[in-house]
């Protein structure tokens, strides 16, 4: 099951594709309350329990930020939010104490990356290093909640590593890509451009890798 977003950043617009939609519209319900007592009202009243979204934005200010503001989005619908994150530079959770926070360890310090090579380096270490302890904290968090009030899981396009820790899980998981329109569009261009003999390009034999 797959929801794939791409934000066109800087327009203010997304196209979807989807097989299935699992962000069924829920009550605006207190984030204050917990599940236990959601779990009686809704034995005792037919009440609905209050979903929740779980997100984990690429550790890079413009992957968090529009994760953020989609987290915004969604907590406004009535869904309670989760935030996984690294700890290479992590969110601040004081800014955001409606939204629950869990850190995944990643192993990694020191500056962000510059170099476009070392950027995907980072990217790839940061995929095989969260994997584990990922996949250990969604499952205490599937425990807590239980699997029926998570309504899914929404990742950056480039931790496609927790994306498949998810789906072993049997979490609905949701992609989105934080690239702009154009971006998204020359990716899309990428299979045509190798099966016409375009790519790769001498030297650069990698780019079919991407």
């Amino acid at each position: 099951m797959a929801l794939e977003i791409s934000a066109a950043a800087g327009h203010g617009s997304s196209a979807l594709s989807r097989n299935h939609d699992p962000l069924t519209s829920p009550p605006n319900r207190p984030a204050s309350r917990s599940m236990a007592l959601e779990c009686s009202a809704a034995a005792g009243h037919g009440v609905r329990l209050r979903r929740h979204v779980l997100l984990f934005p690429l550790a890079y200010q413009g992957h968090i930020n529009p994760m953020f503001r989609l987290a915004g989005i969604l907590h406004a619908r009535g869904f309670a939010i989760t935030i996984f994150h690294t700890h290479f530079n992590s969110p601040d959770p004081s800014r955001h104490p409606e939204y629950r926070f869990v850190p995944v360890p990643d192993g990694v310090s020191g500056p962000a990356p510059v170099a476009m090579e070392d950027v995907v380096s980072h990217i790839f270490t940061l995929n095989a290093a969260c994997e584990a302890p990922f996949r250990d904290r969604l499952a205490a968090v599937l425990e807590e909640y239980s699997r029926d009030a998570v309504a899914c899981l929404i990742a950056d396009g480039h931790l496609l590593t927790m994306v498949q820790v998810a789906t072993r899980l049997s979490v609905p998981t949701l992609v989105l890509r934080t690239g702009s329109a154009a971006c998204f569009s020359c990716f899309l261009a990428y299979p045509l451009l190798i099966n016409k003999g375009y790519l790769p390009v001498e030297g650069m034999a990698n780019i079919t890798t991407m």
